[in-house]
């Protein structure tokens, strides 16, 4: 089938497919990485690793993992930052045919209590920081092995350790184990790789089943969207992973620079810490930053005017006036959006728009991409990235890429190939379908990019999970397919853009409100730090919500806008029944632990806010099913007019 974004494939150099996808299990990606770029490794807290040593340890830990007990399908829970322990971790799992079940330290007790009930691990792997918890969920787990490290136990300098008995070091259990790993049979199509729980920002938790071959696929199908620049790139950069890798991003992400890159990971610990960030910029050169875009946004108050990193983001929606600051702050950098979710292991779309701009629209990309990467030219480049190294051979891509984007600003052919605020398109051997949210019935591509037609978007392919644990099939449907919960639209080029999530849409007098347009208008007030638009019931209303914004102001604001006057401003911008109720000002907009605005955080602290004001005043009770039990008011409009 001729899909609409193979007109994209064909002018970027994207391969139609991948298939078939080699029969490998996920910790084969790092026995690649130290086998043919044993010069690469990881950067973190001044220590530098490379991967054969990192392997070592994976080697030792999957031994000492066997030694245990823990077998064949077996979980082992990890409750650590990213880090080199993280990465070692991950693929002595692996090895030892376990499944890893990572997890956020972030997260409340009985969170994970459920996660540790619903997957039984058999180990447990910590920071020291958190033994007490560890020493929570003991009860939770089939057998009772917790190992602990410090962050600094993987350092360029090392403190003393507390006196704990009965404690296992990670460091210890490596360095007294043996250097073979089990031998253990693995079918990547069928065997567990990843038990990766799914956010619970709309329920509890739920357990996707990713299995290796789905991990492996998704790692290539991330580098196959980049197109031939690829070739050039594999073994020879340094990357910014200022990502959670307990996050389904940050995990993928750490496979795919790790085993298919094969990229030296510059790895930040605290994705909060921006200043370390932009420090191992200035220190490394490297040319890819992955963040969310929080961290975007925090760079913005930081000193960018050297920064000419080319920024991926990830999680949540990105603004675009935040891809467009980062731009003019920067010295070339840019920053381009990719979209998946915890099903999909995650990654099923990137926006190659902004790429396809900075080098110089439509034309000037199929005339770099037969100069630059050919054959001769890619082993040309090669040879001479290997005798730079990383640092050198960074600095001088990157002043390529900022050069080639000023260029591309300056042109309007080159701005309007450009299409900011749309995930981008399917990645190689992704299946979308999309149907109409009400009916079910299934849209053609031509109704979505000739008709403007929106719906669900469905989603499939060698990414998607088994299914939601413990059973396979669960969370698809007849065909395979997951139900996002994102309504898209769809350009004549395969473009799609989120225009809200289904349980984020309000309704408002049957009127559909697709607040995630709002927020984006929002973003566009240059008050803004940070906006959510969510829906609450209207007492008014059976059956229909109000319209309600919540804003984070930028420190320089704060006193000298009103919540009126972004009422005002969104009238002029949104229809009237899309026009919020109540503007709220936030000192801090509550977030999830990857830094995406909480909106389930919101609608709850508003309808406790709307049940306390009902039950003074003798009325009904508010219910989060889109409702209202009880009196209805005979005053008022629906929203603002």
């Amino acid at each position: 089938m001729e899909y609409p974004w193979f007109k994209e494939y064909d002018l970027c150099g994207i391969p139609r497919t991948l298939e078939p996808y080699p029969s490998i299990p996920t910790h084969g990606l790092l026995d690649r990485a130290a086998e043919d770029h044993p010069r690469m490794g990881c950067v973190q807290l001044g220590l530098e690793m490379t991967y054969p040593e990192i392997r070592d340890h994976a080697h030792r830990l999957a031994n000492a993992l066997a030694s245990m007990g823990v077998g064949k399908g077996d979980r082992v829970v990890t409750l650590l930052p990213s880090s080199i322990q993280f990465v070692v971790a991950d693929s002595a799992i692996s090895k030892a045919g376990a499944v890893h079940v990572p997890c956020s330290f972030l997260e409340a007790r009985d969170t994970l209590a459920h996660k540790f009930t619903e997957s039984s691990p058999k180990a447990l792997i910590c920071l020291e920081e958190h033994l007490a918890t560890a020493e929570y969920l003991k009860e939770f787990m089939a057998s009772p092995n917790i190992i602990i490290t410090k962050l600094d136990d993987y350092s360029g300098w090392s403190t003393k350790r507390a006196g704990l008995p009965d404690v296992l070091w990670l460091t210890e259990v490596i360095e007294q184990a043996d250097p073979r790993p089990p031998r253990v049979d693995i079918d990547p199509a069928r065997d567990l790789e990843t038990l990766l729980f799914t956010g619970g920002t709309t329920g509890l938790p739920k357990g996707c089943m990713l299995t290796h071959r789905n991990i492996v696929a998704n790692a290539l199908q991330n580098v196959a969207v980049f197109g031939p620049v690829t070739k050039v790139l594999k073994g020879n950069i340094n990357v910014i992973m200022g990502l959670p890798f307990f996050h389904s991003y940050g995990h993928c992400i750490m496979h795919t620079m790790l085993g298919v890159m094969f990229a030296t990971m510059l790895i930040v610990p605290d994705p909060r810490d921006v200043k370390a960030m932009l420090d191992i910029m200035h220190k490394y050169n490297p040319v890819l930053q992955f963040g969310v875009p929080t961290q975007f946004m925090k760079m913005l108050e930081e000193d960018l005017r050297a920064a000419r990193v080319i920024g991926i983001s990830g999680s949540a929606a990105l603004p675009p006036t935040v891809q467009e600051k980062f731009e003019e702050s920067s010295d070339g950098g840019y920053v381009s959006e990719g979209y998946g979710l915890s099903e999909l292991s995650p990654v099923t779309h990137f926006n190659v728009s902004t790429n396809v701009r900075v080098m110089g629209g439509r034309k000037g990309v199929k005339i770099l991409n037969a100069v630059l990467f050919n054959p001769v030219s890619i082993a040309l480049t090669r040879a001479q990235a290997r005798l730079l190294g990383p640092k050198r051979f960074g600095k001088m891509f990157t002043g390529i890429i900022s050069f080639l984007n000023k260029r591309s600003r300056k042109s309007d052919e080159a701005r309007r190939v450009e299409k900011k605020a749309t995930i981008g398109i399917p990645l190689p051997d992704t299946e979308v379908r999309v149907v109409e949210v009400d009916s079910g019935r299934v849209l053609s591509f031509e109704e979505l990019y000739r008709e403007g037609r929106v719906g669900e978007m469905l989603l499939k392919g060698p990414q998607r999970m088994l299914g939601y644990w413990p059973e396979p099939g669960k969370g698809l449907d007849e065909e395979g397919y997951v139900h996002t919960g994102d309504v898209v639209k769809m350009d004549e080029n395969g473009y799609f853009s989120i225009v809200d999530r289904t349980k984020d849409m309000v309704i408002v007098s049957g009127y559909k409100v697709y607040t995630r347009e709002v927020d984006d208008i929002l973003y566009d007030h240059p008050a803004t730090q940070l906006a959510a638009t969510i829906g609450v019931p209207d007492p008014e209303r059976p059956g229909s919500e109000r319209v309600w914004v919540f804003v984070q102001l930028k420190e320089e604001y704060k006193g000298k806008v009103t919540e009126e006057d972004y009422i005002n401003y969104l009238r002029e911008k949104v229809a009237k029944y899309a026009v919020p109720r109540e503007v709220v000002f936030l000192e801090e907009m509550p977030l999830t632990e990857v830094f995406k605005v909480n909106k389930k955080a919101l609608r709850e602290m508003q309808l406790k806010k709307l049940q306390m004001e009902q039950a003074t005043e003798g009325w009904g009770k508010v219910s989060p099913e889109r409702g209202w039990a009880g009196k209805r008011f005979e005053t008022g409009p629906g929203g603002a007019q």
